[in-house]
């Protein structure tokens, strides 16, 4: 049972990475409750954003090892590593793209056309969800660091028409300047770390948390910069 709408879950959350294992975090039984619960779900990781790590493609088969639910991943490098990308992507509860470079992402999935296959999964109710360049990639455009240390804003794919800043803590400055100089879209969304959005279609319904004190923000532009509110904030597993 796919989600009832085009569901993203964009976060600066996933697993804890600590311990030489893998764990997955509380946005995980969110993803599969958006995705219609079902009884065995269907989970594919995109790391693309890492060159597709072989460290973060383990590390995402271990954490789900003992859960049931059917995972599988899509390498491009060197190559597709399914035969049938369409059909496969498609077949998925849940598609989940790992954190990296947002800027070789997006630019290694319009070579291969991925893009174009994630919109059909969208509009078919596969929910899209993940982690820093996983959360940026859904987004008109956001800010990233693939350029090197200083934060710079890169496009994304526009499914949903904002801006989005991740480890806010650390870019809040920097999404400020971009969003009130024009470089970003009029109105953003960003989140700390731990802290995920939910859009349904191109609407925001909601803000979670998988730890206390963690915060999500609208930011606007206004005449003489911009503008920040704090989001409310949906605690997970309460």
């Amino acid at each position: 049972m796919p989600a009832e709408a085009p569901t993203i879950l964009a976060t600066t959350m996933g697993f804890h990475r600590g311990g030489g294992s893998w764990t997955p975090g509380p946005i995980f039984d969110l993803a599969v409750e958006l995705a219609g619960r079902p009884e065995r779900p269907r989970l594919c990781l995109l790391a693309t954003a890492s060159g597709d790590s072989p460290a973060a493609i383990a590390g995402f088969y271990g954490a789900f090892g003992a859960s049931g639910s059917l995972v599988s991943h899509v390498a491009l490098f060197d190559m597709p590593s399914v035969a049938d990308m369409r059909k496969h992507l498609l077949r998925q509860d849940v598609i989940w793209v790992d954190r990296g470079s947002l800027v070789n992402l997006i630019a290694v999935w319009r070579a291969h056309r991925v893009d174009e296959l994630l919109r059909e999964c969208w509009q078919a109710g596969v929910v899209l969800a993940g982690e820093s360049a996983g959360s940026l990639c859904w987004h008109v455009a956001g800010t990233t660091d693939s350029f090197g240390p200083r934060v710079a804003p890169a496009l994304g794919l526009g499914f949903v028409p904002y801006a989005n800043a991740v480890h806010y803590e650390q870019r809040r400055k920097s999404f400020h300047a971009f969003v009130a100089d024009g470089s970003l879209p009029a109105v953003g969304y960003a989140t700390d770390v731990g802290t995920g959005l939910v859009y349904r279609g191109s609407d925001l319904v909601e803000a979670v948390a998988g730890r206390a004190k963690a915060g999500a923000y609208r930011v606007e532009r206004t005449a003489d910069g911009v503008r920040e509110t704090p989001l409310p904030v949906r605690l997970l597993g309460r």
